[in-house]
């Protein structure tokens, strides 16, 4: 990938990290099952709904794509749909390989100034965005909680260790975003104490110029960020389009629980579970969440599926909407390297 050796090498720690965790956290949750009986449940499952779940990961990413698209329209330098899509499956690979989802946005900017556009409008893209996202995930499983309290308050207690963490890391990450949208001098001092920072430790070598030209994106920045908060529509229709993601995410349960036969409970009780346990998890220091998010759904899905099917539709529903979906994620990113390597000539 375009950067230098340092990132390349921290990508490489994490992208090992992550298959170390899922080797362990598979070892643990399948030590002394009948294995194969668990890869006969994986042969017999009905393929149509393992499709359905794969395309409900493509609204998934393309959610945030259209976000992207109409948040540039309204910022006045609209992008295209398609070079949208290709920003936000290079967010999902990058943040499925970073702790805490932390490295996705660093890499869209990147790829967004290669693209010629400036550093301070995507930035106030993106963090509207995952701003946004924040305030879905909770306010799915919120009204989810609402629809199914019985539901809701028995997967609450099985993920009694996760939940309230995820609450306070997601809702505190949801409020500094949204101070950093709307306070300008809170940004600002922050900028100037790391610059300063990386004077003292001799990490910056043109203090002034480095100055003149944060102050400079500052101002672009807050002009867009004044922009968003004027347009109370946007708002709304990037909340709408974030709640629909969020949505689709929580549907891939639903679609393995029908590929191996079951049909008792709704899509939206399957939904519950789901955006509950995404709450729980997400928060969790690991590259894609990876063991709080297993073990998590064999909490959270319990009185959902039978013992005997409970690891079968972990696994589906985790291959589709993690394992698979990062390899053509992946995919994508060397098709998005190609591309700016090639508009360089």
């Amino acid at each position: 990938m375009p950067f230098n050796n340092e990132k390349k090498a921290s990508y490489g720690r994490n992208l090992i990290l992550m298959l170390v965790l899922t080797i362990i956290t598979f070892t643990v949750i399948l030590k002394g099952n009948d294995l194969n009986h668990l890869i006969s449940s994986l042969k017999s499952a009905d393929g149509r709904w393992l499709l359905f779940g794969l395309c409900c990961m493509f609204v998934f990413v393309s959610c945030e794509a259209l976000n992207m698209y109409q948040i540039s329209r309204s910022l006045g330098w609209p992008l295209g749909l398609s070079r949208c899509e290709q920003y936000a499956f290079i967010g999902f690979y990058f943040s499925s390989i970073t702790p805490s989802a932390s490295g996705g946005q660093p890499v869209q900017m990147y790829y967004m100034k290669k693209d010629r556009i400036p550093l301070a409008n995507s930035s106030v893209m993106i963090l509207f965005i995952v701003f946004v996202y924040q305030m879905a995930m909770l306010l799915l499983a919120g009204i989810m909680a609402l629809i199914y309290p019985n539901l809701a308050l028995r997967t609450a207690g099985h993920l009694r260790y996760l939940l309230p963490f995820g609450l306070v890391i997601n809702g505190g990450a949801a409020i500094v975003m949204a101070l950093f949208l709307s306070s300008e001098k809170l940004v600002q001092k922050i900028l100037l104490f790391s610059l300063r920072a990386g004077t003292w430790f001799h990490l910056v070598k043109h203090p002034q110029e480095s100055r003149q030209r944060i102050l400079t994106e500052l101002k672009q920045y807050h002009h867009s960020a004044q922009l968003i908060k004027q347009k109370p529509l946007l708002f709304l229709r990037v909340l709408l389009t974030s709640l629909l993601q969020m949505a689709a995410l929580s549907s891939v349960p639903y679609c393995t629980y029908r590929a191996l036969g079951y049909t008792t409970f709704s899509p939206g009780e399957l939904v519950t579970c789901q955006s509950i346990l995404t709450v729980s998890a997400s928060a969790i220091p690991t590259p894609g969440a990876v063991g709080a998010a297993e073990g998590g759904f064999l909490f959270a899905f319990k009185d959902i599926f039978d013992a005997d099917s409970l690891k079968t539709a972990m696994l589906l529903s985790r291959g589709i909407s993690l394992y698979l979906f990062l390899l053509i994620s992946f995919c994508v990113c060397i098709a998005v390297q190609i591309r700016t390597s090639r508009s360089k000539f």
